[in-house]
């Protein structure tokens, strides 16, 4: 314990123990996750990024003011925002830089250290999926150690620093250089009173040259002091230690409440155990000073109260993400399965048709007889076709309705989001029935994509100009190709208005459906175009990976169809179907 400690309680009166938590938080700024480095390496980002790391970035800045716990449930709250984006893009990057955050509130916090190894623990297994990213899962791995000191378990800390050492000391130089958390490494080996290991730690893996203090970081050349002091006192034995002196130098020069009442507590201790009492009360009054002036009853409950507010929001917002996922899978499935079931019912009459005919007699008596017999069946079959087809465009017209009155129920812009797509594409099932109805004999493909196209834009352009520029050639595709097209071009579309920049510009649209002896083939295209080096793309460096896409994919397969992404640009394809 802090040579602090003997006086605190008693300082303290009724807020005894908030002091003992307050001291147990101030050890994690000293020694623990006080601040977050950013990532080591971050991918062109698209507007959804952009604006999570934002919210991280403001999310970090209130956290390192060190004010007290006010400053954490400020960040807490840029968090939760952060964490929201990150769960609606399912992107690993931002699932572990969320996690993170809310691992680093639960540290400082240091209420529920098993919480903090936990969400530590789950950061440092998402980084490792990620590319680019394995210095910073070695850095959540770290924590995970520091997290272990305050179950406390010295044991499963030191396991833990071992086997990150041993990990790391087989890096080049320039890379271990690069590595300043190691000096924190050695800082939490002596929290755990494994000097030998802090000595092992800074010998074999701490760049003495490139520490310096961080006001967005650690202050890693004060931890530095810190530990080469503590190793003097308690290893070395030796009671005047240069290091003692830069220690103290660093506390003159601290800003923040926070950090000059925890080195006013490790300087108490130290002079204390080196023999030198008298500066060592001077720091210690300094230290009681200090934390009577932090302590405030509520400000413990409005951190608990904000940390319980955090979680239910975090397990509301997974859970409607959820239930949209799943009512838009029901309705597209329910509409299909319609769909299915009327096909095979109308196919069953032709069969039953066609053999009808084959049983005809020679007799022409007979075959007036059955002509007319044939003649009032088919015209059954007709009616009941026609009222067949009635009742697909009112079920899908019924459908699309539904589904735009739950989008203007809800202010949620995930699940507004998936109910557009979910309505866009039922629509465009409902052109192109329109215009079979319409077109018994043949299917006027311009006319359909122009209709379909114009749909997609006036649900989802809202302000922005569109310009669509379509070139068809005279051909008659397979009857069975016109679903999987229009299903195909409406996520096309649907894609480079959400995501094609075009800064103050038209988005430009161009379809083109050119014929060739052995296959047609579909080109699309749109304007939009990477931004000036330095700036994020407000659309994804390439196709997404979810559901459209995956619809895309299996109709293409279905068809037996090429689909080919030009290399110039992400959102540029060719799709060739052959003709059959």
């Amino acid at each position: 314990m802090l040579f602090y400690l003997a006086a605190l309680p008693g300082r303290c009166g009724r807020w005894g123990s908030a002091c003992g938590l307050l001291l147990a938080l101030l050890l994690a700024l000293g020694g623990g996750a006080a601040a977050q480095p950013a990532p080591d390496h971050l991918p062109r980002a698209t507007a959804r990024q952009a604006e999570f790391f934002h919210l991280l970035q403001r999310g970090d800045s209130a956290y390192a003011r060190k004010a007290g716990y006010d400053s954490f449930a400020e960040a807490l709250r840029y968090y939760d925002q952060a964490q929201a984006l990150a769960d609606r893009s399912q992107d690993t990057l931002l699932l572990a830089e969320a996690v993170f955050a809310r691992a680093r509130v639960y540290d400082a916090w240091n209420k529920q250290p098993l919480q903090t190894i936990e969400y530590f623990q789950r950061a440092a297994q998402l980084l490792a999926r990620v590319p680019g990213q394995r210095a910073r899962a070695h850095y959540a791995r770290y924590l995970v150690a520091h997290a272990y000191e305050k179950v406390p378990d010295s044991l499963l800390a030191v396991q833990t620093l071992r086997q990150l050492a041993r990990e790391l000391r087989p890096l080049p130089d320039s890379i271990r250089r690069q590595l300043t958390y190691t000096v924190e490494m050695a800082l939490s080996s002596t929290e755990v009173h494994n000097y030998a290991l802090a000595d092992t730690l800074l010998r074999q893996l701490v760049y003495r040259p490139g520490l310096h203090n961080d006001p967005t970081s650690y202050d890693y050349l004060t931890h530095y002091y810190l530990v080469q002091s503590r190793l003097d006192v308690y290893l070395r034995r030796r009671s005047q230690s240069p290091f003692l002196d830069s220690l103290q130098q660093s506390f003159r020069a601290s800003r923040t409440l926070l950090d000059r009442l925890y080195l006013s507590q490790q300087l108490a201790r130290l002079l204390a155990d080196a023999g030198r009492y008298r500066a060592a009360y001077e720091f210690q009054g300094t230290a009681v000073r200090l934390g009577d002036s932090l302590v405030d009853g509520g400000d413990l409950e409005r951190m608990r109260q904000t940390l319980v507010a955090s979680e239910q929001r975090a397990q509301a917002e997974a859970l409607t993400a959820q239930r949209s996922r799943t009512s838009a899978l029901w309705g597209l499935g329910g509409a299909l399965v319609v769909i299915t079931l009327l096909s095979f019912y109308l196919a069953r009459q032709g069969r039953r048709a066609r053999q009808q005919s084959r049983h005809l007699g020679t007799a022409n008596e007979e075959l007036a007889r059955l002509n007319r017999q044939l003649d009032a069946q088919v015209g059954k079959v007709e009616l009941l076709n026609k009222e067949i087809q009635h009742r697909v465009k009112n079920n899908l017209h019924m459908i699309f309705s539904l589904l735009h009155m739950q989008e203007r129920g809800t202010t949620n812009e995930e699940v507004i989001e998936q109910l557009q797509t979910a309505r866009l594409r039922v629509e465009s099932i409902a052109a192109l029935h329109n215009q079979l109805l319409r077109n018994p004999h043949g299917l006027d493909l311009g006319a359909y994509l122009r209709t379909l196209i114009t749909a997609v834009v006036a649900c989802l352009a809202n302000d922005r100009r569109v310009v669509t520029h379509l070139s068809t050639d005279v051909l008659d595709l397979p009857a069975n190709s016109y679903f999987a097209l229009s299903l195909i071009l409406n996520e096309w579309v649907t894609n480079s208005i959400k995501y094609a920049h075009t800064g103050e510009g038209p988005l430009e649209i161009t379809v083109s459906v050119r014929a060739h002896p052995a296959e047609v083939c579909i080109d699309y295209a749109d304007n939009g175009r990477p931004l000036p080096p330095g700036q994020p793309l407000p659309y994804p460096a390439g196709p997404s990976s979810g559901l459209g896409t995956e619809i895309i994919g299996l109709l293409t397969e279905q068809l037996g169809a090429t689909l080919t992404t030009l290399p110039d640009h992400p959102y540029h394809y060719e799709f060739c179907l052959p003709r059959k």
